[in-house]
């Protein structure tokens, strides 16, 4: 069907350049008509309208983008987006295109679903009236009269599918996966899918820095009835109130409290995947309440036995999905890379009884590097303090990550970017051993190994840890 329809219109557009010059005789006539043939066929495919890409967005709210190049605007009256929400009909009035970037002059449509609806369809399509107008892909082929159709779960596969996927990329894709098949166990009553071995491995003592805080006194009267997540397309945290708390504000900005079932709350909305960590301050009266949408993940860590399995294993999720938005978002390390992806290598030097060996050239010197496969995978890089550039790390963490995969604790793998955070941790802590004269400490220290259980840990973390406390 689609083929049909591009020969369709291209034949219609040769036939016309045919008739126009019908009169031209002799032997320059089949010359002339083949160039402007040829010429109405590439203007036919120029004003055409088509889709060009797609894309997800994850800046407040869950969705899917789809990017249209519109040539032939006298084609359709209008646009329409359907999925699990329901049809998002748009006019000329409506639409806008890109200012600036890499989609500058596309027109982006933005169709929103919830974290259990990820493997929903969703579908843009120009309508005339009641008809069909045509859509065209970026490869030339027409779409049926109902649109081009994508869903999240389709982008998660092909990012999983490929082999070029960068590590942050990969370990976003897969969190929001298993976060959307886990908010579809709580939402939809879908089977669980048995993912434990993948969730985050973590307690409340690893999240007790994101507890609900609150300091101060509430007006007379006035409780916190209790907070709740919201995790709709657009993620928002809530607090609620057994009456109307009057004056507040969060972070800074005065707010009025809204009602539902009987109950007051204010509330954060539109939390990016980014900042679902983000620590939040709300003033009521002469109260100071701290959170951030990872307070809710610790309150269900913290009364586990008290909570539906169901809510733990989506806390869980979502923990390992603010993790990866995280390695995603956070963009390159300040410092200038002194190496390229494209000219660094790390060479296979053969293998022990237990390890991998490999090494790289860098700074003019060689180094080891120990692939040990057990308990989820190490990496050890020798002499790793003498690579103090973070943004080469990073690259360095990449290759490794291509080569064999290291399990996580919070993420199915490590990402490259939380890799190379525990390299640089171990960089300052053996500046100070070195420093301190602690010597046990500099041998220590010396060598970076990344494995599944320091995923995520802090200096201070580490701290403990060399110290046992």
């Amino acid at each position: 069907m689609p083929t049909a329809r591009i020969i369709k219109k291209l034949t219609a557009a040769a036939c016309s350049a045919l008739i126009a010059f019908a009169g031209i005789a002799g032997a320059n006539n089949d010359t002339i008509s083949r160039e402007r043939i040829a010429a109405a066929a590439d203007e036919a495919v120029t004003q055409r309208n088509t889709l060009t890409g797609a894309s997800l967005t994850l800046t407040g709210e869950i969705g899917v983008n789809f990017y249209l190049d519109l040539r032939d605007k006298a084609a359709f009256d209008k646009i329409v987006l359907d999925g699990p929400n329901g049809e998002i009909t748009l006019t000329d009035g409506k639409l806008a295109p890109e200012a600036e970037g890499e989609h500058e002059g596309l027109y982006k449509l933005t169709y929103l679903v919830d974290p259990s609806q990820l493997e929903e369809t969703v579908s843009v399509a120009l309508k005339n009236g009641d008809e069909s107008a045509e859509l065209f892909s970026a490869s030339g082929a027409a779409y049926g009269d109902d649109g081009a159709e994508f869903s999240v779960k389709e982008y998660i596969e092909t990012v999983l599918g490929g082999e070029d996927a960068k590590s942050d990329l990969a370990a976003l894709s897969d969190a929001l996966d298993v976060y959307g098949r886990y908010a579809s166990v709580q939402f939809n009553g879908t089977d669980d899918p048995e993912l434990d071995s993948i969730l985050a491995d973590v307690s409340a003592d690893d999240l007790e820095k994101y507890k609900f805080g609150i300091k101060g006194d509430l007006p007379a009267g006035l409780s916190v009835y209790g907070v709740t997540l919201s995790l709709d397309s657009r993620t928002s945290f809530r607090i609620y109130f057994n009456k109307d708390p009057g004056s507040a504000s969060i972070d800074g900005t005065d707010v009025k409290a809204k009602q539902r079932d009987g109950r007051y709350y204010i509330e954060v909305p539109d939390i990016p995947a980014a900042d679902l960590d983000k620590e939040h301050h709300a003033v009521v009266g002469g109260c100071t309440m701290t959170f951030s949408t990872l307070s809710y993940v610790y309150s269900a860590a913290a009364n586990e036995a008290d909570t539906p399995e169901n809510i733990i294993k989506l806390a869980k999720a979502l923990y390992a999905y603010s993790f990866a938005a995280n390695m995603y978002f956070e963009g390159t390390p300040a410092d200038e890379p002194t190496i390229s992806d494209k000219d660094f290598e790390v060479t296979y030097d053969g293998k022990d009884d237990y390890a991998e060996n490999y090494s790289f050239t860098y700074g003019g010197e060689t180094f080891t590097v120990h692939y040990t496969p057990y308990s989820g995978g190490d990496w050890k890089v020798v002499d790793s303090y003498k690579i103090t550039n973070k943004a080469d790390m990073v690259l360095i963490c990449e290759k490794l990550h291509r080569l064999h995969k290291i399990e996580g604790r919070i993420t199915r793998y490590r990402t490259a970017k939380d890799m190379a955070d525990e390299w640089e941790i171990h960089d300052q802590g053996y500046v100070l051993a070195k420093n301190y004269g602690m010597d046990s400490a500099v041998a220590r220290l010396k060598d970076v190994d990344m494995d599944k259980k320091d995923q995520g840990k802090t200096f201070d973390d580490f701290v403990k840890d060399f110290l046992g406390g």
